[in-house]
């Protein structure tokens, strides 16, 4: 499905994977400009480099010659978590001591890393002899790359909003954190004082669709309300163990196998992003956006941008205070209002069982999007069942699937001992002191587990025993002696 995916309209057609990590780059065809996908949050901590490798390695898996640029001049930490060690970084290419290819790192599934700085104060912010020296390396390589994810630093720094400026799409993180909410919006309030740019969101660490659902209606209607601009939900990621576990053994998650649930996430933020309507004859690359922004002079006054919102923003966007009696529209709603129109205008028309065809695709599709399925299940069998006529065949379906998965369990149950049966050897518990009458009656033995005996197969128990008790000096297999008795019955 991936692979589908990367068809769609405006996104470059990648190499074939087989190629990926095998050929130099330098002979692979080039595309006019990579997708720029900067990822940024308001505060540190929510997740926002994790997600930024995980991306990548997804889009790499699929085929994409991706290359991940960490961002973050002052704290990088994009090679620690994919276990890396470069000897050399930005720092070194930004001092002009060698060039953005010696600095090149491989990362799985041919994956392209270029290390930041860490730990170096005079590289927090790039002053414009150091920007003129990076867009003028990265002019020499973006265009061997089909995306370029860019891990910037957290928080309104000048060089952050340049790298934000420049993208395609931006990839705003956010958790229910009150602290990152706040931070998110006011990062968002800076960057459309300078521009309209495309931003999306992704709810990270929440407990599932619901709360993530929740926690973007509340950031989306407050940038609605007060910025004027809207946000696109491109997914959420649930709070996992094995992400903080990941990071621990600098493995990502987006190593594991296709159907690991804690892989799914970053698929689906690749899907959402692979609708983008992305054309790179159209803008430009993002070292020749920050050269224009060098000769120019883009800067905003920051001591207005940067104030904190006030009382009335925070009050909506953690909801410490009533909602309004009309409330702003959550995003989407006009294009679900003319999805349900279009529609109910091919229902009048169409093909029924084609219809039917193309919902349940559509279900699929959303079911994989947001781990849950579209359709209420109990809604569903309960329609079956007041419509027997038409739904015996789907009714029966679903019994065999419950019996199946039923006598799976049972015969799993039978394999391990009760958990109330006492161990072998060991005097049962006695009664506590001061129980009643009718605590104090002899402990009853747990009944021995039920034999499970395909009875409408076999016969009786009784009987097939005495059969095989009769034909032991048969020397034919068990298994013929078993088809032999299934005929005499």
């Amino acid at each position: 499905m991936g692979n589908r995916a990367l068809r769609e309209p405006g996104i470059p057609t990648p190499a074939p994977a087989a190629n990926a990590g095998t050929e130099s780059p330098d002979r692979r065809e080039s595309v006019s400009r990579p997708r720029v996908l900067p990822v940024a949050s308001g505060k540190g901590g929510v997740g926002k480099s994790s997600i930024a490798v995980n991306l990548g390695i997804t889009l790499a898996r699929q085929g994409r010659r991706v290359c991940v640029l960490d961002a973050d001049t002052g704290l990088a930490n994009v090679n620690i978590l994919l276990g890396l060690r470069p000897e050399k970084g930005l720092a070194e290419v930004l001092a002009e001591e060698c060039s953005i290819e010696e600095i090149l790192l491989e990362g799985p599934h041919g994956l392209k890393i270029i290390p930041g700085a860490s730990g170096i104060r005079e590289f927090v912010e790039l002053s414009p002899a150091r920007q003129r020296r990076l867009v003028t390396e990265l002019a020499r390589i973006e265009r061997r790359f089909d995306d370029l994810i860019v891990d910037t630093a957290a928080g309104i720094g000048d060089t952050t909003l340049d790298f934000l400026a420049a993208g395609d799409r931006i990839l705003l993180v956010i958790t229910p954190e009150p602290t990152s909410l706040t931070d998110a919006f006011s990062l968002l309030k800076l960057l459309l004082r300078r521009q309209q740019v495309d931003c999306g969101v992704v709810v990270n660490m929440v407990s599932g669709i619901d709360e993530a659902r929740t926690v973007f209606q509340r950031f989306s209607a407050a940038v609605e309300k007060y910025l004027k601009s809207r946000v696109q939900f491109l997914g959420f990621i649930q709070r996992d163990e094995s992400l903080r576990s990941a990071v621990t053994l600098q493995h990502p998650v987006a190593l594991f196998g296709e159907e690991d649930p804690s892989a799914r996430p970053f698929r689906r933020l690749a899907r959402s992003l692979a609708t983008d309507s992305f054309n790179p004859a159209r803008g430009h690359s993002l070292s020749r956006f920050w050269m224009r922004q060098l000769v120019g002079d883009a800067a905003v006054s920051r001591e207005e941008a940067e104030e904190p919102p006030d009382d009335d923003v925070e009050a909506d966007i953690l909801q410490t205070r009533e909602p309004e009696s009309e409330p702003v529209p959550p995003p989407g709603d006009d294009a679900l209002a003319d999805l349900r129109e279009s529609f109910q205008r091919v229902a009048d028309s169409g093909d029924p069982c084609r219809i039917a065809e193309w919902i349940q695709a559509l279900e699929a599709d959303y079911r994989e999007r947001f781990g849950i399925p579209a359709v209420d299940p109990e809604t569903t069998v309960e329609w079956l069942l007041e419509h027997p006529e038409t739904s015996a065949s789907a009714l029966r379906g679903i019994r065999r699937l419950l019996d199946t998965r039923e006598t799976a369990s049972r015969v799993e149950d039978t394999d391990q001992p009760p958990l109330d049966q006492p161990p072998l050897h060991e005097e049962p518990t006695p009664p506590p002191l001061g129980a009643g009458i009718a605590e104090s009656r002899p402990t009853v033995a747990p009944q021995a587990p039920v034999h499970r005996f395909a009875s409408e197969r076999f016969g009786s128990q009784q009987a097939l025993e005495e059969h095989l008790r009769r034909g032991s000096e048969d020397p034919r297999p068990l298994v013929e002696q078993l088809k032999d008795w299934r005929h005499l019955r």
